[in-house]
């Protein structure tokens, strides 16, 4: 599948730096990333897991030494609802303005915090209760594009949301962000809270941004996942092993390689970590491209991991809903 790209023709890198739980730390992980060789930094407005202004303080520096510009480097940030019974104060917004209202004062906000005068992609953080209400936010959104905000994007949805938005949208959002695992229901290892995909391996979801050419970046596979992406044969372990790579970038250059494009979010906090990620991803690339036998075992390799992560009776049953 081609690159997906915004409406100012930047396209969605392969891979995105997700800046959650870096907190105080956040500054000077993101200059250490964008030095490793990211070029795309995802974060949000509201301060339950994100850092924004950090974020744009990271970015700051690493303009400022040379490292990169701000035209090579795609920018996506969040609006996030308020959420009833949360901290207000966690929000770049007045919580009991309306919605259309928090939508503009928080993306006002992302662009002071970030030192920009445009954001790649603001995404809608999560639907809310009443899609009425999610519709309200996404036109706010859309009244931004292609001045401030040159595309958009949802995250935490659900296929039934996702249908409805983008058949209702004027903007057709460009990706979805959603959280990559088996499990369907909370698992009590994890923080309360995070959401979980109503099918294992967000199949339905995947299946929908396929069939409608839209980005899937996946966040969170690394979070007690890598066991059941690994399944009984331990295929990542095993081609790790065939090509000299960790368990973590073999799942992240499988991921690149499901069905559509695919870019998914690494959060690692380890600056050595971080370059690891960028090298061995272009590692797999000039592996697989040494001889016909290599080829053939990445393909085998993949065909395994797909098995246990892909969508195919997914995609008849959204076909078949329309």
């Amino acid at each position: 599948m081609a690159p997906i790209i915004t409406s100012r023709h930047k396209s969605i890198p392969e891979i995105i730096y997700g800046t959650a739980f870096k907190f105080d730390n956040t500054a000077p992980l993101v200059e250490a990333a964008l030095k490793a060789g990211f070029r795309a930094i995802d974060t949000a407005g509201a301060k339950g897991a994100y850092r924004e202004a950090f974020v744009g303080e990271g970015i700051a520096a690493a303009i400022a030494a040379g490292v990169c510009t701000r035209e090579e480097l795609y920018l996506q940030t969040k609006f996030s609802p308020y959420k009833a019974g949360k901290d207000t104060s966690m929000y770049p917004y007045d919580t009991a303005s309306p919605i259309a209202s928090q939508v503009l004062k928080s993306t006002a906000s992302s662009l002071a915090n970030l030192c920009t005068d445009y954001i790649d992609c603001l995404i809608l953080h999560s639907v809310y209760p009443s899609m009425e209400d999610t519709m309200t936010a996404y036109q706010a959104m859309e009244s931004l594009v292609p001045t401030k905000v040159h595309s958009l994007g949802l995250s935490n949805i659900d296929l039934v949301s996702l249908q409805h938005i983008y058949s209702t949208c004027t903007i057709k959002p460009i990706t979805i962000q959603n959280r990559f695992t088996r499990d369907t229901e909370p698992n009590p290892i994890f923080t309360p809270g995070l959401p979980n995909p109503l099918v294992p391996w967000d199949r339905d979801v995947r299946a929908y941004c396929h069939q409608m050419g839209i980005s899937y970046a996946p966040w969170g596979m690394l979070w007690g996942s890598l066991d059941d992406l690994d399944g009984e044969e331990k295929i990542l372990e095993g081609f790790g092993k065939m090509v000299g790579l960790s368990r973590e970038i073999v799942c992240y250059a499988a991921l690149r390689r499901l069905s559509g494009w695919v870019s998914p979010l690494c959060g690692t906090s380890n600056e050595g970590r971080m370059r690891e990620t960028l090298e061995g991803l272009e590692m797999v690339k000039g592996w697989m491209n040494e001889s016909d036998e290599n080829r053939e075992a990445w393909e085998t390799f993949l065909d395994k991991f797909r098995e246990i992560v892909d969508f195919d009776e997914e995609v008849k049953k959204v076909e078949g809903a329309e």
